[in-house]
């Protein structure tokens, strides 16, 4: 998700505010269910996988700021 401003400072040379979001619905990446047939935990789902910026799918932003001339 993300939002722009664009603002016109002279005829010439504008300013544009960027926020952007990365993970809003912090939505989990579940890992794959246990597929040993043997075990008493079959087809269940342990954990998440371990995705995303640094191992994890955390949700963070992340604001900028272009000049243009």
């Amino acid at each position: 998700m993300s939002i722009f401003r664009l603002f016109q400072v002279t005829e010439k040379m504008t300013i544009q505010f960027r926020a952007e979001a990365f993970n809003v619905s912090n939505t989990p990446h579940f890992a794959n269910p246990n597929s040993n047939v043997a075990s008493s935990g079959f087809g269940i789902v342990g954990g998440v996988q371990n995705t995303g910026r640094d191992g994890n799918d955390q949700r963070f932003f992340r604001l900028g700021l272009r000049i243009g001339f």
